[in-house]
Protein backbone atom coordinates (compact mmCIF):
# COMPACT_ATOMS: atom_id res chain seq x y z
CA UNK A 1 0.00 0.00 0.00
CA UNK A 2 1.40 3.34 -1.07
CA UNK A 3 0.26 5.30 2.00
CA UNK A 4 1.94 2.88 4.43
CA UNK A 5 5.22 3.12 2.52
CA UNK A 6 5.00 6.91 2.54
CA UNK A 7 4.32 6.99 6.31
CA UNK A 8 7.34 4.75 6.96
CA UNK A 9 9.56 6.88 4.70
CA UNK A 10 8.44 10.05 6.46
CA UNK A 11 9.10 8.57 9.91
CA UNK A 12 12.64 7.68 8.81
CA UNK A 13 13.19 11.16 7.37
CA UNK A 14 11.91 12.95 10.47
CA UNK A 15 13.32 10.70 13.20
CA UNK A 16 16.53 9.58 11.52
CA UNK A 17 17.95 6.10 11.72
CA UNK A 18 15.16 4.54 13.79
CA UNK A 19 13.78 1.06 13.27
CA UNK A 20 10.28 0.97 11.74
CA UNK A 21 8.23 -2.23 11.77
CA UNK A 22 5.06 -2.85 9.80
CA UNK A 23 4.13 -6.12 11.53
CA UNK A 24 3.92 -7.06 15.18
CA UNK A 25 7.27 -8.15 16.61
CA UNK A 26 7.17 -11.19 18.87
CA UNK A 27 10.78 -10.97 20.03
CA UNK A 28 13.96 -9.04 19.29
CA UNK A 29 12.41 -5.57 19.21
CA UNK A 30 15.14 -2.92 18.88
CA UNK A 31 14.36 0.41 20.54
CA UNK A 32 13.72 3.15 19.77
CA UNK A 33 11.26 1.88 17.21
CA UNK A 34 7.93 2.53 15.54
CA UNK A 35 5.25 0.03 14.57
CA UNK A 36 2.98 1.21 11.73
CA UNK A 37 -0.32 -0.55 11.06
CA UNK A 38 -3.54 0.29 9.26
CA UNK A 39 -6.40 -0.49 11.63
CA UNK A 40 -9.46 0.49 9.59
CA UNK A 41 -10.52 1.56 6.12
CA UNK A 42 -13.76 3.18 4.96
CA UNK A 43 -15.06 4.07 1.52
CA UNK A 44 -17.80 6.48 0.50
CA UNK A 45 -19.03 6.75 -3.07
CA UNK A 46 -19.72 10.23 -4.44
CA UNK A 47 -21.12 11.63 -7.68
CA UNK A 48 -19.49 11.20 -11.09
CA UNK A 49 -17.35 8.21 -10.15
CA UNK A 50 -15.57 9.82 -7.22
CA UNK A 51 -14.70 7.73 -4.20
CA UNK A 52 -13.53 9.04 -0.81
CA UNK A 53 -11.45 6.59 1.20
CA UNK A 54 -10.38 7.09 4.78
CA UNK A 55 -7.62 4.97 6.27
CA UNK A 56 -7.14 4.85 10.05
CA UNK A 57 -3.54 4.33 11.18
CA UNK A 58 -1.99 3.23 14.45
CA UNK A 59 1.66 4.14 15.04
CA UNK A 60 3.21 2.82 18.25
CA UNK A 61 6.47 4.33 19.49
CA UNK A 62 8.70 2.20 21.72
CA UNK A 63 11.06 4.56 23.62
CA UNK A 64 14.67 3.81 24.37
CA UNK A 65 15.45 5.91 27.43
CA UNK A 66 14.38 5.46 31.04
CA UNK A 67 12.68 8.88 30.80
CA UNK A 68 9.70 7.40 28.99
CA UNK A 69 7.29 10.30 29.56
CA UNK A 70 9.70 12.98 28.33
CA UNK A 71 10.81 10.96 25.33
CA UNK A 72 7.21 10.15 24.33
CA UNK A 73 6.20 13.80 24.77
CA UNK A 74 9.02 14.94 22.45
CA UNK A 75 8.18 12.30 19.84
CA UNK A 76 4.50 13.24 19.85
CA UNK A 77 5.26 16.95 19.63
CA UNK A 78 7.47 16.26 16.60
CA UNK A 79 4.81 14.00 15.10
CA UNK A 80 2.16 16.73 15.44
CA UNK A 81 4.40 19.24 13.71
CA UNK A 82 5.84 17.05 10.94
CA UNK A 83 2.86 14.85 10.09
CA UNK A 84 0.17 17.30 9.08
CA UNK A 85 0.52 15.78 5.60
CA UNK A 86 1.93 12.49 4.42
CA UNK A 87 4.42 13.15 1.59
CA UNK A 88 2.75 16.55 1.00
CA UNK A 89 0.01 14.54 -0.70
CA UNK A 90 -2.39 13.14 1.92
CA UNK A 91 -3.94 15.28 4.66
CA UNK A 92 -3.76 13.88 8.21
CA UNK A 93 -6.96 14.15 10.29
CA UNK A 94 -7.76 13.45 13.95
CA UNK A 95 -4.17 13.03 15.14
CA UNK A 96 -4.16 11.75 18.73
CA UNK A 97 -1.49 10.44 21.07
CA UNK A 98 -1.86 8.38 24.25
CA UNK A 99 0.86 7.08 26.57
CA UNK A 100 0.06 3.62 27.88
CA UNK A 101 2.18 0.75 29.17
CA UNK A 102 5.41 2.76 28.61
CA UNK A 103 4.76 3.27 24.88
CA UNK A 104 3.23 6.10 22.86
CA UNK A 105 0.22 5.15 20.74
CA UNK A 106 -0.50 7.61 17.94
CA UNK A 107 -3.66 7.31 15.86
CA UNK A 108 -4.71 9.35 12.84
CA UNK A 109 -6.77 9.21 9.67
CA UNK A 110 -5.65 9.82 6.11
CA UNK A 111 -8.22 10.63 3.46
CA UNK A 112 -7.81 10.12 -0.26
CA UNK A 113 -10.08 11.09 -3.14
CA UNK A 114 -10.06 8.64 -6.01
CA UNK A 115 -11.65 8.82 -9.44
CA UNK A 116 -13.07 5.67 -10.95
CA UNK A 117 -11.84 5.10 -14.47
CA UNK A 118 -14.59 4.12 -16.87
CA UNK A 119 -14.56 3.79 -20.60
CA UNK A 120 -17.53 5.49 -22.20
CA UNK A 121 -18.64 5.87 -25.75
CA UNK A 122 -18.57 9.62 -26.37
CA UNK A 123 -20.77 9.73 -29.47
CA UNK A 124 -23.65 7.44 -30.26
CA UNK A 125 -25.99 7.22 -33.22
CA UNK A 126 -29.71 7.55 -32.55
CA UNK A 127 -32.04 6.96 -35.49
CA UNK A 128 -29.48 8.01 -38.08
CA UNK A 129 -28.52 11.17 -36.16
CA UNK A 130 -25.28 11.51 -34.23
CA UNK A 131 -25.91 12.51 -30.65
CA UNK A 132 -23.61 15.33 -29.61
CA UNK A 133 -23.15 16.58 -33.19
CA UNK A 134 -23.87 20.24 -33.93
CA UNK A 135 -24.95 21.64 -37.28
Amino acid sequence: MEIKTLIIQQIKEVFGNVKVYDEKVKQGLQTPAFLVRMIQSEQERKLKGQVWRTYSWNVVYFPQSTEVDGECDNVFETFQTEFQYIANKYHVHRLEGVKQDDVLVITFDVSARLQEVTTETKMQMLGGVWIGQTN
